[in-house]
């Protein structure tokens, strides 16, 4: 009986333990940089190259991407988000890309 309980507490525990990981998945255009910091690094420059397509209206605007850009602009990305990791990341990436288009 005692370990018929506690098999039942383990399989209870695990079951929750599944169900409190579980995230809430949204569309990049949603992202917060909280958002994109907690993406592995290795996903990182992906996730660039989806919010650099993405225009207001949260739909993809153009099927090209720079791909040298994106290797360049996402550590620039990254740094910008972890000073203000509130703010959308979307937003914080035109902003960055603005900056860089600038120096050039």
């Amino acid at each position: 009986m005692k370990k018929h309980i506690l098999l039942v507490g383990v399989v209870g525990l695990a079951a929750l333990s599944t169900l409190a990981q579980a995230e809430t998945k949204q569309p990049v255009a949603k992202w917060t940089c909280a958002d994109f910091l907690a993406v592995d690094e290795s996903f990182q420059p992906t996730a660039v190259g989806l919010g650099e397509a993405i225009n207001k209206q949260g739909k993809v605007e153009d099927a090209v991407l720079d791909v040298d850009g994106i290797a360049k602009i996402t550590p620039l990305v990254v740094t910008a988000c972890k000073e203000t990791p509130k703010e959308s990341f979307v937003s914080k990436l035109k902003a960055e890309w603005a900056k860089v288009k600038k120096d050039v």
